[in-house]
């Protein structure tokens, strides 16, 4: 299960936090290099993970190459939660993916139907850890990019802040508040894939 909040934040805004060492009781430890992210998602023609409100990307971090499957998406003020499977793997296509409950899920999702790439986003990705107590409780990522869909493309600035196994939803909460004090977040609603989406049906 992934749990995260989104924020639309300004370009600049992303630079405050990144200068940034303690948020409140949290102690942030920035990762040295930001990541260069190429994802590309893809669907079958009709739609059809679309329509079950799934999303299929496949990740490009350097030499490694990474597939993930999501759920629909509960979202309430820009928290997002919902069903995840990843995993290290070349190829989008499930028949190949190893035996397990992702690729039934996918091949049950899809049937016979052959994938298509739909729309391909590029980021840049640096990762903050903030750890309370000495214990790594979230993954802030600070995300600049570009969407591409078809012959359109969107720049984005975004700030996630993503729970890891030992933290809690207050932790999200907490440094949420404790951010808006140097920047301002405006929830975001609708994921990467949505947004990109929608600049694909315009």
């Amino acid at each position: 299960m992934e749990v995260e909040a989104k924020y639309a934040v300004s370009a600049g805004d992303l630079d405050v936090v990144a200068a940034l060492s303690q948020l409140g009781p949290y102690a942030l430890h920035a990762e040295p290099e930001p990541q260069q992210q190429q994802n590309r998602y893809f669907d079958t023609a009709d739609r059809r993970l679309g329509q079950a409100r799934y999303g299929l990307r496949l990740r490009k971090i350097g030499a490694r190459t990474l597939v993930t499957l999501k759920g629909p998406a509960e979202v309430i003020a820009g928290l997002h939660r919902r069903a995840e499977y990843e995993f290290s793997h070349a190829d989008p296509d499930p028949h190949t993916w190893p035996a397990g409950p992702a690729r039934e899920l996918a091949l049950a999702l899809i049937g016979s139907a052959a994938l298509v790439p739909t729309i391909t986003i590029s980021t840049s990705r640096s990762v903050i850890i903030a750890r309370y107590q000495d214990q790594p409780v979230a993954e802030i990522s600070l995300d600049r990019g570009v969407m591409h869909a078809g012959e359109r493309a969107a720049p984005f600035s975004e700030l996630e802040i993503e729970l890891l196994p030992a933290g809690a939803e207050s932790d999200l909460a907490e440094l949420a508040g404790a951010l808006r004090a140097f920047i301002e977040l405006r929830p975001e609603p609708r994921s990467k894939l949505q947004r990109a989406l929608a600049l694909l049906e315009e």
